[in-house]
């Protein structure tokens, strides 16, 4: 069921939506454009339903609030408004506004309404996942994962991981076994990576055998240590499970803390290489975290 929120200062206005919209969504609602932003901090629904003119912060200083965080920033947004202003509705359209809906609600209109942004904006995303997602595993392209963890390290107040894997040897393997074993390898990895990888974290595939995992959480070196262990361990072992043949395959991971090391993907990201560089340089096949500043 699909997650609307509701702003709007007026208890009566927020009882008629819900009677129209409950029994066809899931109904949060805030009664001022704080409340709304604060729910937005924890929650993120499919469309905001939101009140051109209340007191303190209207719904155009509201949308502005909500288009400059890049995590609420694509969320679908109706105003609500009994204004038939033309003006109002063309500076509602500019900051991004996707419709209308006028007061006092007729229900078929609304629904209506929702359900066509509601469709749109599925459309969107399907679009934009076919863009921003490698085909062969379903994880993001690299400049895309850059961008998600720079916009997630912009609004974090604690700590973070980044997590490089490299496939040790798997260009000698290609070569060996082709295309289609290659494969194979890679996305049993990926099933694997993906089952142990902690909560709300996001994986990146940035080359053929190097993948970046973005864990939003302070862990201690212990934790994350045991983490890492684990993708040389039982990720690499169902990996290996599907070669078909070859040389059994290992990986060398590295780590690095933010804010410690970096506060943007960039930064983070070099150091990892810098990283890496060295477990390659002194075995492979092993778990190092970055030591420099």
């Amino acid at each position: 069921m699909k997650h609307i929120l509701m702003v709007d200062d007026v208890t009566t206005n927020l009882k008629s939506a819900a009677e129209v919209l409950q029994p066809f969504y899931h109904l949060s609602m805030a009664k001022s454009g704080k409340q709304a932003l604060n729910f937005l901090k924890k929650n993120r629904p499919d469309l905001i339903l939101l009140d051109i003119m209340m007191p303190e912060m209207d719904g155009y200083e509201t949308m502005e609030q909500i288009k400059l965080n890049p995590h609420t920033a694509n969320i679908p947004v109706i105003f609500l408004t009994a204004d038939t202003e033309h003006e109002s509705e063309m500076r509602g359209l500019k900051m991004g506004a996707l419709d209308f809906i006028t007061k006092p609600f007729e229900a078929e209109v609304m629904l209506g309404r929702i359900e066509k942004v509601l469709q749109m904006e599925d459309m969107r995303k399907n679009l934009l996942a076919t863009g921003r997602r490698d085909l062969l595993t379903d994880l993001l392209k690299d400049e895309y994962m850059a961008a998600e963890v720079n916009g997630r390290l912009r609004f974090m107040h604690s700590g973070a991981e980044l997590v490089m894997v490299d496939i040790d040897g798997f260009d000698e393997f290609l070569q060996e076994q082709g295309n289609s074993n290659a494969d194979g390898v890679i996305i049993r990895f990926t099933e694997a990576l993906k089952d142990i990888a902690l909560n709300d974290s996001l994986i990146g595939r940035m080359g053929r055998d190097e993948f970046v995992i973005f864990i939003p959480m302070a862990l201690s070196e212990a934790e994350l240590m045991s983490f890492c262990e684990e993708i040389c361990g039982s990720v690499m072992a169902q990996a290996n499970a599907a070669r078909g043949g070859g040389q059994e395959l290992t990986a060398s991971v590295t780590a690095v803390f933010s804010p410690n090391h970096g506060k943007d993907f960039e930064t983070l990201y070099h150091k990892l290489e810098m990283a890496m560089y060295y477990v390659k340089q002194s075995g492979k096949n092993r778990v190092h975290f970055y030591r420099g500043r």
